[in-house]
């Protein structure tokens, strides 16, 4: 015996919203409008649409404009009949919200984890040609802005060879960039910025800091930290505003505190196998935490959150690492003679075709 429930309905041709009278027989069912009647339409080519206002709506597979409203609560007679309701869609309604949110939990973890730790042994599996095209179409000749003189280089290329056991890959320059900083970059470049060698008070000083980015791309920091930022943006996409930027940096701060320790092994070994006192490094990090007021820190908390925010251990703790490194009473040597470290210093100054100015950002 058919059974009739008031609703609307569009029929997907005109924007008209009509009021007509649900009529079901078996599996099937009318729309009856005034004189006229609609259908056959088979109930299992119905699909949940959603609610509207106090309606439930439901479409016509088939037909996008087709639309059935059926206002407050569904007869019982009906139900049987209709699609079930998807609140969030697919296997998150049969599994439930609670449920499902665990599981999303675990697979973004396990996501994040893989994106994390993979780069350190994918890094390596990367050929060198590679890392070398990726290297010069980021940097190129750094807009003209690399310095050189005969004399100069000269002093930069005996500091590179007395700190690495094979220097014939690497690239290293001075930029004509008043920066206090030095960076190593894709294709085994290191880059130390003028504004580093004239601020620095001897040769032994830059040894440190060069030492430490040639660590950065012997143990594949570099590849490992591009790698790992890639990694980081696609995975945390979904995050909107602020949060996943800040989680980003989080994530990826850490993995930087790792690495800088790393180098800074590397450069004292370097420095110990190239009888350089590591002494000049600790009155550089010296300075440097006086800047950035890590030697007036407190011990404990403040201390411990300056360091866990830092995206590199504090200089201060930087400096006593050097510090407590020098070997009493062994013979070290400098590492350029005064006449060379002069040309290394001047080398900007006296290169009259450099660019200047800053044309790139770095932290």
């Amino acid at each position: 015996m058919p059974t009739f429930f008031d609703a609307w309905h569009f029929d997907g041709k005109s924007a008209v919203r009509r009021k007509v009278e649900v009529q079901t027989v078996g599996n099937q069912f009318y729309l009856a409008e005034l004189e006229r009647r609609h259908g056959p339409f088979a109930f299992a080519d119905l699909e949940y649409a959603g609610e509207q206002g106090d309606a439930s709506v439901y479409k016509l597979g088939g037909n996008d404009g087709w639309r059935l409203g059926l206002v407050g609560n569904v007869p019982t007679e009906l139900v049987p009949h209709l699609p079930a309701k998807k609140t969030y869609g697919g296997w998150i309604d049969r599994l439930g919200i609670g449920p499902a949110s665990a599981v999303f939990a675990i697979v973004s973890a396990a996501v994040v984890a893989v994106v994390l730790f993979s780069p350190q042994w994918l890094a390596p599996l990367i050929p060198a040609s590679v890392e070398t095209k990726i290297g010069d179409a980021l940097i190129g000749d750094f807009g003209g802005r690399f310095c050189s003189t005969p004399k100069g280089k000269a002093a930069l290329a005996k500091l590179t060879n007395a700190l690495d056991a094979d220097p014939r890959d690497l690239q290293v320059e001075v930029a004509n960039i008043d920066m206090i900083n030095a960076v190593a970059l894709p294709g085994r470049k290191v880059i130390l910025f003028n504004g580093l060698v004239s601020q620095a008070k001897s040769p032994d000083e830059v040894a440190g800091v060069l030492a430490h980015e040639i660590g950065h791309v012997r143990e594949k920091h570099v590849m490992q930290g591009m790698l790992r930022q890639m990694g980081l943006a696609v995975v945390l996409g979904g995050f909107d505003g602020n949060g996943g930027s800040t989680l980003n940096g989080l994530l990826s701060t850490t993995y930087t505190r790792e690495s800088e320790r790393e180098a800074d092994d590397h450069s004292l070994k370097a420095l110990k196998s190239a009888s350089v006192s590591p002494i000049a490094t600790a009155d550089f990090f010296r300075r440097l935490s006086a800047m950035d007021g890590s030697a007036q820190m407190r011990e404990g908390k403040e201390r411990a959150m300056a360091s866990y925010t830092s995206s590199h251990p504090l200089s201060d703790e930087r400096r006593k690492l050097f510090e407590n490194s020098v070997i009493k009473g062994k013979a070290y040597r400098p590492i350029l003679s005064s006449d060379e470290w002069t040309e290394l210093k001047t080398m900007c100054a006296q290169d009259r075709k450099v660019k200047s100015g800053w044309g790139f950002d770095f932290e």
